[in-house]
């Protein structure tokens, strides 16, 4: 997630506060480093000494050895800050809940083609460079584990697998980790980024613009996301001449322009505060206003649509059934602790999304 603040507004790309993965557990934090440590030939004799010895390291290195991890271990691994009372005081979660000394806006948003999936293909990729030529079987795994998030929890991959699997047959490999890589992208991403923003909408924090990128209008073999592609004017770099069409270059002016209008006025249609007319380079940007017939945003292709209701059907899935099944559990196992009223924050959905049928809604893709 890439997170930029410029004179009262936040701009957040590929990520939300809410996530599952917003955060991990020291106890976490510290095995994948040390586990990463072993890998790269560093010392592990002191936490001063590792994240000496990680600086060091060639990016490209750590990357390579953190892919190996996933291959070899299985669980799908994601690394996140960790509360430790200094530097993160508290959950992100219950920050947010508390009002702000001034009104921030914000542009929020992600794309379907996300590197969190990226990673998982990267896994499958390592196992063929290995000449495991089963390397299936380490893809699903990593899909399946990342679904239970660190606590790797078996009812939300059961309920997981039988909800996007409700429009895939379970007997065909490539439609059913489709399933799971929707499952995961939806869980880790662009449900807890919907939630955000309209957690933040609704409590008035300031303007709220959303944006999602569809499935492969980037170029994946860049490696970079397709709305860091042309958020940052990468059609017009003379290092990928020939990889973009006149098309993608316009889109990319104009995604620009969008951007760097609301770095300047918190308003993505204004390129200054004071202004009174929108910019005339696009259709203008809507406003996410939560509720019905409301949650608008903008689609990063190539006529720059505004769309509503992104993943609807989905998310009320994962913020109301699976947090109806973790809040059964915590009925049954006896009275909720407050840490694991906390830890439940943490997931997609939020305390105001949990109003109204707990049968999931009518599956409407547009994928």
């Amino acid at each position: 997630m890439h997170v930029s603040q410029v004179c009262g507004s936040y701009h957040l790309q590929g990520g939300s506060a809410l996530s599952p993965a917003a955060i991990i557990s020291p106890d976490r934090a510290q095995q994948q480093a040390a586990a990463l440590a072993k890998e790269v030939g560093c010392p592990n004799s002191s936490v001063q000494e590792v994240v000496s010895c990680f600086r060091q390291k060639p990016a490209n290195i750590l990357n390579e050895a953190q892919t190996k991890l996933l291959a070899v271990s299985g669980p799908f691994h994601y690394w996140g800050p960790v509360v430790d009372g200094q530097y993160l005081r508290e959950l992100p979660s219950r920050r947010l809940k508390r009002p702000l000394p001034v009104k921030v806006d914000l542009l929020i948003g992600g794309s379907q083609d996300d590197g969190l999936i990226n990673r998982a293909k990267a896994v499958k990729q390592f196992e063929e460079s290995q000449g495991r030529t089963n390397s299936k079987t380490a893809f699903y795994q990593a899909l399946q584990n990342s679904l239970g998030g660190e606590d790797s929890d078996a009812r939300i991959l059961a309920a997981a697998i039988w909800y996007y699997s409700l429009e895939h047959s379970t007997d065909d490999y490539a439609s059913f980790s489709r399933a799971l890589e929707n499952a995961t992208r939806d869980y880790f991403i662009i449900c807890p980024i919907v939630n955000m923003a309209s957690l933040w909408a609704r409590r008035t924090r300031g303007n709220v613009f959303m944006y999602h990128v569809p499935e492969s209008y980037g170029h994946g073999s860049l490696e970079l996301l397709a709305d860091v592609q042309y958020a940052f004017g990468l059609p017009f770099y003379s290092a990928y001449q020939g990889y973009f069409s006149m098309e993608e270059q316009s889109l990319s002016l104009k995604v620009m322009q969008y951007f760097s209008n609301f770095i300047r006025s918190g308003n993505p249609n204004y390129p200054h505060e004071f202004s009174q007319k929108a910019a005339e380079f696009a259709t203008p940007w809507p406003d996410f206003v939560p509720g019905a017939g409301g949650e608008s945003y903008k689609e990063l292709s190539a006529q720059l649509p505004n769309r509503q209701g992104l993943k609807k059907a989905d998310c009320s899935f994962w913020s109301k059934y699976i947090q109806t099944l973790k809040d059964a559990d915590g009925a049954k196992d006896g009275q909720l602790t407050k840490s694991g009223e906390e830890d439940l924050e943490v997931g997609p959905g939020s305390e105001e999304d949990f109003s109204g049928s707990l049968e999931p809604v009518p599956k409407s893709y547009s994928k």
